[in-house]
């Protein structure tokens, strides 16, 4: 599927700005799943980009708008051939569950085993996701996909026009949120069971979005969040709890850590700005 995305965010300010400091996780890169075609930034007022990479290997660009103004665009436009991969999320299910020894530990991702700022250690959290493991007897593939199922089935998707940061033991408790949040309490389950989770965010294909038919996925109007589990013989295998299905041809990876903040789209500090801010963004996504 060859995929077009343009992702624009406004920001505008009652008073002048300066010296906005930015970085920005835009832009997907190669990976096993897709094949970025083009990909370029635009910002205004203009500014010189510079680029490197963060801890998880991410590509970040970064850019210093120093004159005053009123108003800050940024705008991600990229071309992406993706691809889906049935042939792993077929494998997981051969794979059983004892596959991880402990004795074979001292290779995993232990940053992705540990807590982090919104996947906070819970044993409430746990004891839930042995509650699904005992349910999951035969093989990986279906110990992620109880996980999966559970969330959905136990949580009420909640689209929030003001973004609001909550932990996974608030997700756990109150059984309400956003693609974000429920990608956070998948992760939390993983690693209580000391299996390696790690937070995706980039942009999914609904059809229905696309004007050819009603929407039919939960998130897709706004940058998506999923999850991946590294999985024995395979690597990370990508999962979504928010609309119950694996990662396919329809989704686009821009960055992963931890939790969402390792990974937030756009960072910045700024002088001035005055009282009163607003933020706007559009984001397409269209199959080409």
């Amino acid at each position: 599927m060859l995929l077009s995305i343009i992702h624009r965010t406004i920001y505008r300010y009652s008073d002048s700005a300066r010296d906005s400091v930015n970085e920005l996780r835009l832009s997907p890169e190669e990976t096993a799943r897709q094949s970025p075609q083009s990909c370029t930034l635009e910002i205004s007022p203009p500014a010189t980009l510079t680029s490197s990479r963060d801890l998880f290997g991410n590509l970040v660009h970064s850019f210093t708008v120093e004159k005053d103004h009123t108003q800050l665009s940024v705008t991600g436009r990229s071309l992406v051939e993706t691809r889906s991969c049935p042939h792993l999320v077929y494998r997981s299910h051969t794979i059983p569950l004892d596959r991880f020894p402990a004795d074979h530990r001292d290779d995993l991702p232990y940053d992705f085993l540990t807590e982090s700022s919104c996947v906070p250690r819970d044993p409430q959290t746990w004891r839930e996701a042995l509650d699904v493991k005992a349910r999951s007897s035969r093989s990986w593939g279906h110990l992620l996909t109880n996980l999966r199922n559970h969330i959905f089935e136990t949580c009420t998707y909640h689209e929030q026009k003001v973004h609001v940061m909550r932990t996974a033991t608030e997700v756990q408790r109150e059984r309400i949120g956003t693609c974000q949040d429920f990608a956070h309490l998948m992760i939390a389950q993983l690693r209580s069971l000391k299996i390696p989770a790690r937070y995706c965010s980039g942009y999914l294909y609904d059809s229905g979005l696309d004007g050819k038919k009603s929407p039919e996925l939960l998130g897709a109007a706004v940058t998506h969040a999923w999850v991946e589990a590294l999985v024995p013989d395979i690597g990370w295998l990508g999962i979504d709890p928010t609309n119950r299905c694996w990662v396919d041809e329809r989704y686009v990876s821009v960055a992963s850590g931890r939790d969402y903040h390792d990974i937030v789209p756009i960072r910045g500090s700024l002088l001035g700005g005055g009282e009163h801010r607003s933020l706007d963004i559009l984001l397409q996504v269209k199959a080409v």
